[in-house]
């Protein structure tokens, strides 16, 4: 059976701040870019074996997703920007507010303001393009990604309209998408 295996890169060697002003996330978020991955972190045992019978293994360009996909034992991945995460686009708001608030502010259900309304918009575009490259590689056997968390949220996404589901068994970690090494695996729907 066909499956694609959707894992988030490991923690980064970065520490997560508190409140930011509309700056200092800007510079929070790029620094995050540059970043690869914690000097400690290590990919979970279980995660490391799903992806030993993977035929086909492709990864963000970002640093942190070229390290994951090391730390997995995916060498031989390719390495694509199509699979890379849209930047932030928040909007200018006063005062000091907590990470994950500028993040739903850029890229969330609530993001309202024009700009993050078409930076979503060219993410779903993209995320159905991965998810079409995702499934043409599995037709020769699991397929795999090592990407980022907003993007494999809308890859799944694409891949549900496509007709995969959330394989029976897999324990889904990636529902999470703060975890680090969060993973879920589809498989088609018959």
């Amino acid at each position: 059976m066909a499956s694609i295996i959707l894992v988030r890169h490991g923690p980064v060697a970065l520490q997560a701040p508190g409140l930011l002003s509309f700056q200092e996330f800007v510079d929070y978020c790029e620094a995050y870019e540059r970043s690869g991955l914690a000097p400690r972190a290590q990919a979970p045992g279980e995660t490391v074996a799903r992806l030993r019978d993977v035929c086909a293994a492709f990864a963000s360009t970002t640093m942190r997703a070229r390290e994951s996909a090391r730390a997995l034992g995916l060498e031989r991945a390719v390495f694509d920007s199509c699979f890379s995460e849209e930047p932030n686009v928040a909007p200018r708001i006063a005062g000091r507010w907590p990470l994950i608030f500028w993040f739903a502010a850029s890229r969330g259900r609530g993001a309202y303001h024009p700009a993050a309304e078409r930076a979503r918009d060219a993410m779903r575009r993209r995320a159905r393009i991965a998810a079409q490259i995702l499934i043409g590689a599995s037709a020769t056997g699991p397929a795999a990604l090592v990407g980022h968390g907003w993007f494999n949220r809308e890859i799944a996404r694409a891949l549900a309209e496509d007709g995969w589901r959330v394989a029976r068994g897999a324990t889904p970690s990636f529902g999470r998408v703060a975890a680090p090494w969060g993973c879920a695996v589809f498989e088609r729907a018959s």
